[in-house]
């Protein structure tokens, strides 16, 4: 690895790979004085910059487990995923830090500064039992989220098979267009530096300002949902990608008709945190139809429907499991096969077509928001006596949830208000009062006949 390519470039800010080199070696430093050792676990809330990626390669080093924080969620739902991972410390903004939840250890970016650095040099690989990475956060069908544990061979065999297809080389730069606090921003990174490859830092996640970084800077590959790419494209006043782009990778759904002829870059993949990311994608160059599909698996990874419709991974990018979960783990990983919950089927070239996502799962904006989570804030409110949470098309998020509420009384509280203490604000749904709610026999909510009517409302 060339150690003067650039490792990373960000407003007022970049690094070459010895710079980045020497950053982390002073920062795993700063982990040894403040007592982590390999194996700690390490949380890290802060909004994409030069110095999550800093922190999140010394915690790499010095052989501890990063657990990547939600920089969006609510501080009841933050305290939760804290009690379940237990980090020994953990680093924030300094605007996070200063209204993070109590019980654990938090030091401020700025606090982080001061620290004096210890003893830097790498940890020394253990024996016997795998070496977790990382604890990244999922949701489950209940709305509790789960903590896959990703190990450090997960990653390292995500990485190859996405480069066996999508290679990269020095001088190629990914727009860091998802967080990293999300199994796909973690991705970008391992992706760029196993290659020697650089990552962009955009200014914000806002259509304007990814598109002002394609635009500007040299970048080669981004990650995107496809509402976003198509913001983006609208705000190109309907021109395609600049010719130097050579992939921009869509996740989080399918790959619009409409967007698949205006942007020849455009391919899918399908993947979820469970996989450490990507299992299929589109392979460049590929032809219309291919490119309406999620892509084949890549290599080293199989994949299969089982009789039930449910898609079903297997390979070295299977996590290891669920934190401190043994039921839920036992739930998907049967066989060496990881079930997804996603239905789906494999045309005879093997592409993969994703048709309805896990149970309920509403995806706005590249978010995953489980319906079951809203549904039981809502009914933490003394005036609502039923709930029920569907996802609803949305112009520029592509979907996002609808509550469908019956209250107790004639009064209508301001229910907004009551979610935006418990819940991320991209969680926080649109909300219609009902009489009452269509149930199956069996006395469960009757989804399919309120998407119906929704439906045939619109």
């Amino acid at each position: 690895m060339n150690p003067d390519a650039p490792a990373l470039a960000a407003a007022g800010e970049s690094l070459d790979y010895r710079e980045l080199a020497a950053r982390v070696a002073t920062a795993t430093g700063r982990l040894r004085t403040l007592g982590v050792g390999a194996g700690d676990r390490v949380g890290l809330r802060a909004a994409n910059s030069v110095e999550w990626i800093v922190a999140c390669l010394a915690v790499e080093r010095a052989g501890a487990v990063l657990v990547p924080l939600n920089t969006r969620l609510s501080d009841p739902e933050i305290e939760w995923q804290l009690g379940l991972s237990r980090p020994k410390i953990a680093l924030a903004s300094d605007e996070l830090a200063a209204r993070a939840p109590r019980g654990t250890r938090w030091v401020s970016f700025e606090e982080w500064r001061r620290v004096r650095p210890g003893e830097t040099g790498a940890a020394s690989e253990p024996e016997g039992a795998p070496r977790d990475a990382a604890i990244v956060f999922t949701s489950g069908t209940t709305g509790r989220p789960k903590g896959a544990v990703i190990t450090r061979a997960n990653r390292i065999a995500s990485a190859r098979a996405a480069a066996a297809v999508l290679p990269l080389a020095p001088g190629d730069r990914w727009l860091a267009s998802l967080p990293f606090f999300h199994v796909g921003g973690l991705g970008i990174l391992a992706r760029c530096f196993g290659a020697g490859a650089c990552i962009e830092l955009p200014d914000s996640f806002s259509a304007d300002d990814l598109s002002r970084a394609v635009e500007q800077s040299p970048v080669t590959h981004l990650s995107v949902v496809d509402a976003t790419l198509r913001r983006i494209i609208e705000g190109r006043g309907g021109r395609g990608l600049p010719d130097r782009v050579k992939a921009a990778v869509v996740g989080g759904g399918p790959v619009s008709a409409a967007l698949v002829e205006a942007c020849p870059q455009a391919i899918a993949t399908y993947g979820l945190t469970e996989s450490c990311a990507m299992v299929t994608l589109v392979r460049p160059g590929a032809g219309r139809d291919e490119r309406l599909t999620a892509g084949r698996a890549l290599p080293g990874i199989d994949l299969r429907v089982a009789p039930d419709g449910v898609i079903e991974v297997r390979g070295p990018v299977v996590m290891r499991g669920y934190l401190d979960d043994e039921d839920a783990t036992a739930a998907v990983l049967r066989d060496g096969w990881l079930r997804t919950g996603d239905l789906g089927e494999i045309d005879a070239r093997g592409n993969l077509r994703v048709l309805a996502r896990r149970d309920d799962l509403i995806v706005s904006g590249g978010e995953n928001v489980y319906p079951a989570e809203i549904e039981q804030a809502l009914l933490a409110h003394p005036a609502v006596a039923d709930a029920l949470v569907v996802g609803v098309p949305d112009e520029r998020w592509g979907e996002v949830p609808l509550a469908l509420v019956v209250l107790r009384g004639p009064a209508e509280p301001d229910l907004r208000a009551f979610l935006e203490t418990r819940l991320a604000r991209y969680k926080l749904p649109r909300i219609v009062f009902e009489r009452e709610l269509p149930r199956l026999a069996n006395g469960k909510p009757d989804r399919a006949t309120v998407k119906s009517r929704l439906a045939g409302a619109s």
